[in-house]
């Protein structure tokens, strides 16, 4: 996409090479001037101070055209490869969002960061310095030697002698430096993971008191990334040093050679010639030097490419297909029915033979025991996976016939484990409003040209905010904060308890006003009263939605309009409460031993004294006290103690 400017700067770079050969020549002029070189009469001067003058304006004027030469190169290069940096990282950002769950459960967010930063950088460095010292090498050879054999060809053979030596070595040398560098890269993603994790769970491994170990897991990763840099930098070093070594031996033949062609009888080799030819030997001692330096950094920067392109090449499975979505279906009622639906992951089968009908404003309950499928029947709706075999319906519709964006615009979703981000309270509970009113982020184009992206700040409705806080039950909890709805969080929200994260969650969802609204065990760090008046909101919320709630607790289910049980992947049980109750299944089972712990701990509530306790486990009444406390007996004592 930066044809133009690159063709510009390399053109530029190769007028620069040219330029920079003309200094020499002017020297040369000038020395065998001097020396009564230029005719063959002794008579005369070989050169006047007039021209001597000029020589060194053609000096000035040929350094001055070859930096201005450079300037040019350097303003479209560089500036190229930096536009470059920015569009790859666009558009890898812009791609992984398309990518699915799998992917995610998958991938590593340490290795992703690595990836977007470490091997950008490296790729950049190659397009940009590394892309003009190429051609700066090459020309400078070319033209540099169009003249040296022009000069001398026995003194050009010599120097061509080394030629072949330092690309075989290069050669080999390269080789090792990719798979070296593309090991480091990845040991330097395992290490961006390990904190990544360290930083995110600080305080599981604070409460754990294991800072030690995992700081000595920590030195490990570095140490190898220390045994891996060190192996890159044997192959790497060197390189410099050998051209060195080359050059110091092409110049001590020059001089060997160069010096009897001047003293040779007859000879036209003049002092100003080998001047300009060591000159120009000299000129091209850099090149070479910088030969094995770019060669590493080209190296370094293809292995980056190609870690870059893994990401660019990954595919979701889930996605919109042509021939089979159909771009016309804008809108849905919340209607869902799974029809003999069933899912594998590999040779584990986490669904099987599901059928179930959901019809549009439905109060649904899903409950069973822990790995029986719940959360993964709710991700079916939202095509986080697509099932092994069967159909997932909306309004009769295959759900791989609705667009993603329609059918996600139209569900929202509480997950077991809350996401908060960095941000105020108000703008996470809004984080799903006024995306309709974004612009669309062109992707694959040049940057070059294109009009400045606007700010969009985020600016939710604050009447919807706090109306959806209230059905959370979680306004007056934000009240009690110093900023209110303005207060930051802390990342991933810990600045909040466990309870007011999932009511955060719930809001943030409520407040889109969703078709269809999932709460995947999201009331499990509420107490009961809060679930109740969480409930309450729900119930006012679903008045024509549909929402699936699943859940553990009895109290959570029993006001839903259905019931599902969901044993091994199976539909076993599924009506209302009162007609789950009495199959006497798992539901009933699970709603006994609820109702006995509820009942128990109600009881130890009621227990107020010592001896109403002593009482109750002798069980006699307990007497009327008139305005003094008896004194327990030493047979209730011991009772209550036991």
């Amino acid at each position: 996409m930066h044809r133009r400017q690159y063709v510009i700067g390399l053109v530029a770079v190769v007028i620069a090479n040219s330029l920079n050969l003309l200094p020499w020549y002017f020297i040369r002029l000038t020395i065998d001037g001097l020396t009564g070189q230029l005719d063959t009469d002794a008579a005369t001067p070989g050169i006047t101070l007039a021209q001597t003058g000029w020589y060194a304006l053609g000096i000035v004027a040929a350094a001055t055209l070859a930096g201005g030469f450079m300037l040019l190169m350097r303003r479209m290069i560089v500036v190229a490869s930096r536009q470059t940096e920015y569009e790859v990282r666009r558009d890898i950002f812009a791609h992984l969002q398309t990518l699915d769950k799998p992917y995610y459960d998958r991938a590593h967010t340490g290795d992703l960061m690595n990836r977007l930063t470490g091997d950008l950088s490296a790729v950049r460095e190659m397009l940009g310095f590394g892309a003009w010292q190429i051609v700066n090498i090459v020309s400078g050879f070319v033209t540099s030697f169009a003249v040296m054999f022009g000069l001398s060809w026995q003194l050009s053979l010599i120097v061509m002698a080394v030629l072949p030596v330092i690309v075989g070595v290069l050669a080999y040398m390269a080789r090792l430096i990719n798979e070296r560098h593309k090991l480091a890269q990845e040991q330097n993603s395992l290490i961006a993971g390990k904190a990544q994790e360290n930083f995110s769970g600080a305080r599981v491994v604070k409460g754990y008191a294991i800072e030690d170990r995992e700081i000595a897991d920590y030195r490990a990763l570095n140490l190898e990334l220390l045994r891996r840099n060190i192996a890159l930098i044997k192959v790497d070093g060197p390189l410099r040093s050998f051209t060195n070594l080359l050059l110091g031996i092409a110049f001590g033949l020059i001089l060997l050679v160069g010096g009897r062609l001047i003293l040779t009888p007859d000879s036209d080799f003049t002092v100003g010639k080998f001047v300009q030819f060591v000159g120009y030997v000299n000129r091209l001692a850099f090149p070479m030097m910088m030969v094995g330096w770019i060669t590493g950094v080209t190296q370094r920067g293809l292995a980056s490419w190609l870690r870059l392109r893994e990401l660019l090449d990954a595919r979701p499975l889930v996605q919109d297909e042509r021939g089979r979505t159909d771009p016309l279906l804008r809108d849905v009622s919340g209607e869902v029915s799974f029809d003999h639906v069933t899912l594998r992951y590999g040779n584990q089968t986490v669904l099987e033979d599901v059928t179930l009908d959901v019809p549009a404003g439905t109060f649904l309950g899903i409950t069973g025991p822990t790995g029986s499928g719940k959360t993964v029947l709710a991700q079916l709706i939202t095509r986080s996976m697509d099932p092994t075999s069967g159909t997932v319906k909306m309004d009769g519709h295959d759900l791989r016939t609705i667009p993603l964006t329609t059918l996600r615009g139209a569900v929202s979703v509480v997950p077991q484990e809350p996401f908060l981000f960095s941000d105020t309270i108000a703008n996470n509970i809004g984080f799903g409003l006024n995306n309709a009113d974004l612009p669309v982020v062109p992707t694959r184009v040049s940057v070059v040209g294109l009009p400045p992206m606007p700010e969009v700040p985020q600016n939710p409705d604050p009447a919807r905010v706090r109306e959806a806080a209230r059905l959370a039950g979680l306004d007056g909890d934000i009240e009690g904060f110093p900023a209110g709805y303005d207060t930051m969080l802390g990342e991933r929200g810990v600045t909040l308890s466990g309870g007011q994260r999932q009511r955060t969650a719930i809001a943030r969802a409520v407040v889109r006003e969703p078709r269809i609204l999932i709460l995947d065990d999201s009331l499990s760090a509420v107490d009961t009263e809060t679930e109740r008046r969480i409930l309450d909101g729900l119930r006012e919320v679903s008045r024509g939605r549909t929402v699936i709630l699943i859940a553990h607790r009895i109290s959570t289910l029993r006001h839903a309009d259905h019931i599902v049980v969901l044993e091994a992947g199976r539909v076993t049980e599924q009506g209302s409460h009162d007609a789950l109750v009495a199959q006497k299944g798992h539901y009933a089972e699970l709603e006994r031993l609820q109702r006995l712990a509820s009942d128990l701990d109600r009881e130890d509530d009621a227990v107020a004294d010592i001896d109403a306790a002593a009482d109750r486990l002798e069980g006699v009444p307990v007497p009327e006290r008139a305005g003094h406390q008896a004194q327990p007996s030493p047979l209730q004592t011991q009772k209550v103690m036991k």
